[in-house]
Parts: C-alpha cells; sequence; structure tokens
C-alpha cells in the first residue's frame, strides 16, 4: 500500500499536489514541510471545520465522493487513519503514491535514527534514551508518537533522532531504515484496529531492520509469544530481560549489558517497569556510542514525563493535606500501563484509586485481581463505569462511580476530610496516596490524556492547594 518509489527529496521534487489525509499535529507538520518546498497541500479531514485553514490551499471532509483524487500526485496518510478508508482505497486504485508523516520526515532526514516502540513504557524509555545521547550529541532531537512530529525538525540537521512508533506509524512506516530499534514488551491494546494479538505483533516487528547487518534490535522475548515465528537466531537481535545479557537485577538496582555493570540505585524512577525501559535506553545509548561513564553521570538527573507517574508538588498543597501524596498518571492510557505503574504498592498500602475513560479491547480480569490484592476504594468516572461496572460491582469491593473528574475529585476531598483527616494517630502512620491512573483512552471527555492530567492537576489545585481554605 505505501510507496516504496519515493525514496529521496529528488523524487520528491517531481510531485506538485499533496493531499494530507487526517490533520492533527503529525498531518499540520506535514503541511508546513510541503508549503516550505512550494508544493499545493489540501487536506482531507473528519472534522475540517477545526483544520487550520492557513496551512493549506482547500481543506475537505474526508467523508466520499466529496474528495477528488484528480490532479493529486501524493497523498500523505495520518497514522489514526484506518487502512480501509475510502480515500486510500481509491489512492491505490489510481496508484497514486503514499506515505506516512515519518516517511516524509525520514525523506528529509539522512542520519542515524533510533526507533523504539512496545505497548507500554515506549515514552518513557524514548525520553530516557534522549536524555542519555544529550551527553553526547547535544543536538540530538527526539519525537514520533511522544508528540512532536518527525517533519517539525527533520531539516535542522541534528546528530542523531529518537523517535517513538506507535503500532499505527510502523504499519504505515515500511522503509525507516533504523540504525537500531527496540521493542519493549507487548500486551493486549488497539485490538480494535489489529484485531489479533498476532497482528499487533507483526506491526510491532516491523520497527527491526535486521536485513542490515548494522542494525541492532532490542527486544523483550516474551513478545514472540505472540508472532507466528519464534526467536530469530541472528548476531544483531539482542534479547532483555531476566538472565539475558542486557538485564535488570534488584536490591541493590543494577542494570547489565555485556559492557558494563551500571549502578542505578539513584535512579529517580521507582519500579522494576521502569528499570527495564531504562535497561533499553542503556543498550541504545550504548549502540550510539556512549561510554559507560557517560551513560552512568547521566542517570539520576532524568525527571519524568508529564503525566507519567508524576507526583503534584508538594509545596502547591495546603499543609492540612501535605500527608496526601497526589499521583498524576493521565498517561495510562490502558490498563497493563496502569497495572505496572501500581506494581510497587501493597496490600497494607493506603490508596484511593481512580480510573476512567474509553476501556480498551483487553481483558479486565488483571484488574480486579490486583484491586482484590490492594482492597483499596475505587473511584471510576466517564465511559469506564458502563464498561467495567457489572464486573467491578461483583467483587464487593468499595467502588464509586461518577459521570465526570470534577464530581469524582469532591467526592475523594469529602472521603479525605471525613475520614481519613479524622483518623487517630496510631490508625494514620501511612500517608494515603491518591492515584490518577485512568487505565482508558481520554476521547470521552477530553481532546487528549493532556488535557485530561492538566484537568486532573487544576482540581487537586482547587480543592486541595496552597490557596485553599
Amino acid at each position: 500500500m505505501f510507496s516504496e518509489s519515493i525514496l529521496s527529496q529528488s523524487d520528491l521534487q517531481n510531485l506538485h499536489s499533496f493531499l494530507i489525509l487526517g490533520g492533527g499535529s503529525s498531518g499540520d507538520s506535514a503541511a508546513l514541510l510541503l508549503n516550505s518546498l512550494g508544493k499545493k497541500v489540501i487536506l482531507a479531514d473528519r472534522f475540517p471545520e477545526k483544520a487550520n485553514q492557513s496551512l493549506y490551499s482547500k481543506v475537505l471532509s474526508d467523508h466520499m465522493p466529496q474528495v477528488n483524487l484528480d490532479g493529486i500526485d501524493c497523498l500523505i496518510k495520518s497514522p489514526g487513519i484506518l487502512p480501509d478508508h475510502p480515500i486510500l482505497e481509491s489512492a491505490r486504485e489510481k496508484h497514486i503514491p503514499i506515505l506516512s508523516e515519518i516517511t516524509l520526515g525520514r525523506i528529509f532526514f539522512n542520519g542515524p535514527v533510533i526507533g523504539i516502540t512496545g505497548t507500554d513504557g515506549k515514552s518513557t524509555t524514548t525520553a530516557l534514551t534522549y536524555h542519555l545521547l544529550k551527553k553526547k550529541y547535544p543536538n540530538a532531537k527526539m519525537g514520533g508518537n511522544i508528540g512532536v512530529p518527525f517533519t517539525s525538525f527533520c531539516r535542522e540537521n541534528p546528530e542523531i533522532v529518537v523517535l517513538e512508533l506507535s503500532s499505527y506509524q510502523l504499519d504505515d512506516s515500511p522503509n525507516l531504515k533504523l540504525t537500531a530499534s527496540a521493542i519493549l514488551n507487548l500486551a493486549s491494546d488497539h485490538l480494535e484496529r489489529h484485531k489479533t494479538m498476532e497482528s499487533y505483533a507483526l506491526a510491532k516487528w516491523k520497527i527491526q531492520n535486521l536485513e542490515d547487518n548494522n542494525h541492532q534490535c532490542f527486544v523483550n522475548p516474551n513478545f514472540f509469544n505472540y508472532t507466528p515465528f519464534v526467536i530469530p537466531t541472528h548476531s544483531n537481535l539482542h534479547l532483555v530481560g531476566e538472565n539475558k545479557s542486557y538485564s535488570v537485577t534488584q536490591n541493590p538496582n543494577k542494570i547489565h549489558t555485556p559492557n558494563h555493570e551500571y549502578d542505578v540505585s539513584l535512579f529517580p524512577l521507582k519500579g522494576k517497569h521502569n528499570l527495564m525501559n531504562l535497561c533499553f535506553a542503556i543498550a541504545l545509548a550504548e549502540v550510539a556510542g556512549l561510554s559507560p561513564d557517560q551513560i552512568q553521570n547521566q542517570l539520576e538527573t532524568f525527571d519524568g514525563l508529564p503525566h507519567r507517574f508524576q507526583s503534584i508538588p508538594t509545596e502547591t498543597i495546603n499543609p492540612k493535606y501535605q500527608s496526601i501524596r497526589f499521583i498524576n498518571d493521565s498517561k495510562s492510557t490502558n490498563l497493563h500501563s496502569m497495572l505496572s505503574g501500581i506494581s510497587g504498592f501493597k496490600n497494607a498500602d493506603p490508596i484511593y484509586l481512580i480510573l476512567g475513560g474509553i476501556p480498551k479491547v483487553e481483558p479486565i480480569h488483571p484488574l480486579i485481581e490486583r484491586w482484590k490484592e490492594l482492597e483499596c476504594p475505587l473511584f471510576v468516572f466517564g465511559k469506564a463505569k458502563e464498561v467495567w461496572g457489572d464486573e467491578l460491582n461483583l467483587t464487593g469491593l468499595p467502588v464509586f462511580y461518577f459521570d465526570d473528574l470534577k464530581s469524582l475529585v469532591t467526592e475523594v476531598k469529602e472521603k479525605i476530610d471525613h475520614y481519613w483527616l479524622t483518623k487517630s494517630t496510631l490508625e494514620n502512620e501511612e500517608n494515603l496516596t491518591v492515584i490518577f491512573s485512568p487505565a482508558g483512552a481520554s476521547f470521552d471527555l477530553y481532546k487528549n490524556f493532556e488535557e485530561r492530567g492538566n484537568h486532573f492537576k487544576s482540581l487537586i489545585q482547587d480543592f486541595f492547594g496552597s490557596t485553599q481554605v
């Protein structure tokens, strides 16, 4: 489906009229790049009224037959567009070249690119890898699915690029020629599009470039539980996991590679899953030429990602509530991600757990089993209350349902004021942790997880902030 004939800037210069299918940040970034080359750019989008009209010579609805492909030389597909979209089918019939925004960026950047994918942890690992690389390559760039379109910086001549790549982007980008790649893990997600775990795994597998003997690929061996083939034997394929040449040990925390043993006892992010993310990042940094000393010196200075298990600073909280830790994990958009985040908590830890959003197509059983272990109150809002409610109610554990996040936080504050803060000192030896880790997509109530996370932080400030009386 995707063009293998447009491989260089000179190939692209022979094309004059482009249709971008699906706007958003990646579509708009591609349009900016094409505009700078003097190309005619048309947008077909589900919500044409929300488009940045100044970027396009024409903005259309993406419903056929309103879009006429006559005169279109190339189509740029946004990753959220389904493969069977009628405009794509029409383009294939007319033999119009189709590119992804990521591939368009690769045409303009010929330097080294590291690609990272997986169900969970890819944003953190991408940011970690970038953080390590900056020690040696101050002009390094980070982008892709992490929120910065590749086309927004592909002509800035960075020394090296780190891309977070979703399964959708990998499905759409068959010719990335990555210098190194990583597949962190695989769990049930995006099955509404991929249908099966095998299909999902095969999309992720497209990140590797083992046909190039210089390419280095790092994979969690559990990934191959879902592929139709066994673990390939290849000198440039490296397994990352327990008892592998790239591995993590705890107590004390160490990361082992064939080149070095790293002391990660002062690494700021907690939990074995974060040490695994760091292990992948270190492996990729070694491939990029960093010395063990350069890597070791960077390990204590990583701040983490916004909306990924971030504690709201205590200095912004009213002293009355400073025994309570508020965590914003809005980036958790599936159960597997949420469960990874709370993996370090145990039954005796006082927790209020907040879930919500649109659940993915994945089994709820692991959530219920973990909830039974923790025996914590569960607060559920939005679409999730309809999807999960019946099964959650069967547990007999405390669960509370809300239409929106504001009403939920109102109830949380009431319970804290009337229950938690009135407990005796003896009973209240452990601090309460309020964890906002939705485990569902944000689109029922918000534009994206960032807006959702910012709303949660503003509600905590409104209800528990230092100016609250």
